[in-house]
């Protein structure tokens, strides 16, 4: 008996009233794991299947032509009335748009794949106490303990077939943690909540994350109230650091482009006059270690990389089919990751001058549209006169834009979440509020 991805194939290929379909079929297995400090509470596994089309119906001819596009979702398991009727309502809903024509994803020669993954052929179980035994190495260390601790390992079939002919799949895993350390007792007991994504079992990575996650909650005990930090830079580093990085990414999107509302144009200088480091960035389809990493997007295009800020100057945008149409630009496809190169500096260097560096906000957000960005002081580190003070309260807030052409960046890169950037960078325009 066909699938439910098949059975809408088949009544794909046989509706009337659309000039071109696609269809988009994700296959998961979740696998998850719960801990009360050390103790396993729960263990269950999930599997789930989405099934997402796109139908078009075309109207005009020439400079004219126009695209009218509708996505449903089928139901796992729904029946053949079910798939017909949400396609037949699809259609519909199509020929009533009218926005500027673009083109499908055709077959290719590239055949883009992943690199192995060590995850795969192992069973689930054998991974998931892998990855706890990593995070729990440290466990204890100085008096700061793990509280809590939420794993979840998936591994997900894709497969993107469209009228045009194309017919790709591949398959990639997707890790995720969340922990809460602990330290002290009572009423002057402190919590720190960490979460981290990653694709690949790096058991050292995790481990050293851990442990620095228990130094920061036993730092946090010591910590005195933020006083006046006025003129201070900020300093961040790790997946703060790399959550600023990805304002520039977020911005050379030919989508963005389109919608005006890019920081960014072509020939832009993405930095402009300060004494700041010039930006190499190269938006990439996929990293070994990225859970967002793919050989083909969501439209079955191939996906390579695409050198985007060249010496500080914006070459490239990431285009997806159909902005680039749009635009009239080369495609790129949907390029989810990034290398940002190093600066001059390292990053103790960077952290030789006065400054403040925050390791943890209670909630900290970059704005990819405007560039603001801030949070409240959980836990940072005081630099001044040479002297090493941790400190708690207060907020910073702050802008890319206010900060272009000034940004200094570590010498020394890491792998992140959406790639690989500076292990830290420091920012000379900011507004750090003292504990009240």
């Amino acid at each position: 008996m066909m699938n439910t991805a098949e059975r809408t194939l088949a009544a794909l290929r046989a509706l009337s009233g659309a000039d071109a379909w696609k269809l988009l079929e994700l296959r998961s297995e979740r696998h998850e794991r719960y801990f009360i400090g050390r103790v396993p509470e729960t263990a269950r596994a999930v599997s789930k299947t989405d099934c997402d089309v796109s139908v078009y119906v075309d109207s005009g001819e020439g400079g004219s032509r126009t695209r009218g596009e509708c996505a449903v979702k089928i139901a796992d398991g729904a029946s053949d009335a079910e798939i017909a009727g949400a396609l037949s309502r699809a259609v519909a809903t199509a020929a009533g748009m009218r926005n500027p024509w673009f083109p499908l994803a055709e077959p290719s020669a590239a055949a883009p794949v992943l690199p192995p993954n060590p995850f795969e052929g192992v069973d689930p179980a054998i991974s998931l106490e892998g990855l706890r035994a990593a995070l729990y190495r440290h466990d204890g260390e100085g008096g700061a303990s793990i509280n809590s601790l939420e794993l979840f390992l998936s591994r997900t079939a894709t497969r993107v077939v469209n009228s045009s002919g194309v017919d790709v799949s591949w398959t990639a895993w997707s890790g995720h943690c969340e922990f809460v350390v602990n330290a002290g007792e009572g009423r002057a007991q402190v919590e720190l909540w960490t979460e981290r994504a990653f694709a690949v079992p790096d058991h050292e990575g995790l481990a050293a994350l851990a442990r620095a996650r228990l130094a920061a909650a036993r730092d946090r005990l010591a910590a005195v109230p933020t006083p006046d930090c006025g003129g201070l830079p900020l300093v961040l580093a790790g997946e703060l650091a790399g959550e600023i990085f990805a304002y520039y990414k977020a911005n050379l999107s030919a989508q963005a482009a389109y919608e005006k509302r890019a920081a960014f144009a072509l020939g832009d200088d993405s930095g402009g006059p300060g004494d700041g480091d010039r930006l190499e960035l190269e938006a990439v389809g996929s990293l070994p270690h990225a859970a967002l990493g793919a050989p083909y997007d969501a439209d079955g295009f191939p996906l390579g990389s695409a050198r985007c800020i060249e010496d500080g100057r914006v070459t490239r945008l990431v285009a997806p089919l159909k902005y680039a149409r749009y635009l009239g630009l080369e495609p790129t496809g949907s390029l989810r990751l990034f290398r940002l190169a190093g600066g001059r500096a390292g990053a103790a260097e960077l952290r030789s001058r006065d400054h403040i560096e925050v390791v943890d906000f209670s909630d900290f957000f970059v704005d990819p549209t405007g560039g603001d960005f801030g949070g409240e002081i959980r836990l940072a580190y005081l630099v001044r006169n040479g002297r090493r003070v941790a400190v708690t309260g207060g907020s910073v807030t702050g802008t890319v834009p206010a900060n272009r052409g000034r940004v200094r960046l570590s010498a020394e890169t890491e792998a992140k979440a959406l790639g690989v950037s500076p292990v830290a960078c420091l920012l000379p325009v900011v507004t750090v509020s003292k504990a009240t």
